[in-house]
């Protein structure tokens, strides 16, 4: 009898032990990283979207009892941007309010789980603790450094997303600075092997990590392209050094300029005169970018493989939504500015179901790696409903703006 009840009790062991392992984990997950651990996705903030942050959509599937957000009131800080056509019938994105929103759970006793504050360097997670109002502020509360906060609250499991904003500056601002908008190879290695061997040795938690996305594969720096096609000729935009050619990448940023004729030639209908630099990453610029973007992962993955850590590379996802697309309940879905899917408005975070299919990558890691079975996120029901609330333009003159819009820029 007593061995026909010990092999009933391993049989419920192996049968039902791994689907109540990770739960245990996951009482005590935290999130450290920026703006993309944030939630951040059209140009700010909000609650609705950090509630379909990556961590928030793992702790879901995880049965996380409680996975506190430091949650933000609409419209967002800072206030969400929005498609809205100007005078003259340009497509232009702007904000949805001058008004900001505000926290919602300052008093909340205990740090965040999700620490991701955007904007946030490796050098933030070290040894920033104010930064005279901003997401430092509203997400640390003076409790210690993002670092120090996700340490004391003893993390069972822990995702480390850092090192974007560490080459992002440049990308943002068209101008690479060394140590201003772009950090030196050798701070970065400082700064990570800090932050990985702090929770190495101060937590006994599972970490994954996840590689710097590349930046020619995100519609910030892909979208506008460096040409206008006049009868099926290109005839290449007036930069701030001269022509630009098939190497240089004009920004997001320009949108507002080119409407406004900047850098079109006077023959095509413009003003004929240049672009500003900020809207420009020249081609010596973009080499520089591409090779610290490089530099930094295989720094990421050195530390992964160092301290036997699970590593997500982020590109392997971008590389097949820019090649053929990622289907979800038989529609494809691309890294295309605005008609893609994957990113949001301020073509540099993911769109909600993009975040839905990182936290499933990250999900099949976690399944991999530690022999659990958490469930898959149901990125198809984001296909047909939106946590935002629906936008102010009709659907007429959306569609008008985003057919507009690729004819001039294809």
């Amino acid at each position: 009898m007593r061995k026909f009840l010990s092999i009933i009790i391993l049989t419920a062991i192996a049968t039902f032990g791994f689907s109540q392992s990770y739960k245990d984990y996951f009482q005590k997950y935290v999130a450290l990283g920026d703006s993309l651990t944030a939630g951040f996705q059209d140009g700010g903030l909000v609650d609705y979207y950090q509630k379909v942050s990556f961590p928030a959509l793992i702790a879901k599937q995880a049965g996380a009892r409680n996975f506190a957000l430091p949650l933000i009131s609409p419209p967002g800080i800072p206030p969400l941007l929005k498609l809205t056509l100007d005078a003259k019938g340009n497509i232009t994105v702007i904000p949805t309010s001058y008004s900001y929103g505000h926290p919602e759970n300052l008093t909340y006793p205990a740090p965040y789980n999700d620490l991701g504050i955007p904007g946030a360097t490796t050098y933030d997670m070290l040894s920033t603790v104010t930064d005279g109002g901003g997401f430092h502020d509203i997400i640390l509360r003076g409790l210690g450094t993002q670092l120090q906060e996700g340490i004391a609250l003893s993390p069972k499991i822990i995702t480390l997303w850092i090192g974007n904003n560490d080459v992002l500056g440049a990308v943002i601002s068209g101008r690479v600075i060394e140590g201003s908008t772009i950090v030196p190879l050798s701070y970065f290695k400082s700064n990570m092997e800090a932050i990985v061997g702090a929770l190495k040795t101060s937590t006994s938690a599972k970490i994954v990590m996840i590689t710097i996305p590349k930046i020619t594969l995100i519609p910030y720096t892909t979208y506008i392209k460096p040409y206008i096609t006049v009868n099926g000729q290109k005839v290449y935009l007036i930069g701030p050094k001269g022509q630009l050619t098939d190497n240089d990448l004009v920004l997001l940023s320009a949108m507002g300029d080119l409407n406004n004729g900047y850098g079109i030639p006077a023959a095509l209908g413009g003003t004929g005169l240049p672009l500003p630099d900020e809207d420009v990453l020249d081609s010596q610029e973009r080499k520089i970018v591409e090779n610290r973007v490089k530099a930094f992962n295989s720094e990421i993955k050195s530390l992964a493989s160092k301290y036997n850590i699970a590593l997500f590379d982020s590109n392997k996802l971008l590389e097949q939504a820019s090649n053929g697309g990622i289907t979800v309940g038989g529609i494809t879905l691309t890294s295309e500015y605005i008609t893609g899917g994957l990113f949001s408005l301020d073509g540099v975070h993911p769109s909600t179901i993009g975040y839905a299919l990182i936290a499933n990558e990250l999900i099949k890691l976690m399944n991999k790696n530690f022999s659990w079975d958490i469930p898959l996120v149901d990125v198809a029901k984001f296909m047909w409903s939106s946590p935002r609330p629906a936008s102010s333009m009709s659907g007429k003159h959306l569609s008008v703006a985003v057919s507009g819009l690729k004819k001039i820029f294809k």
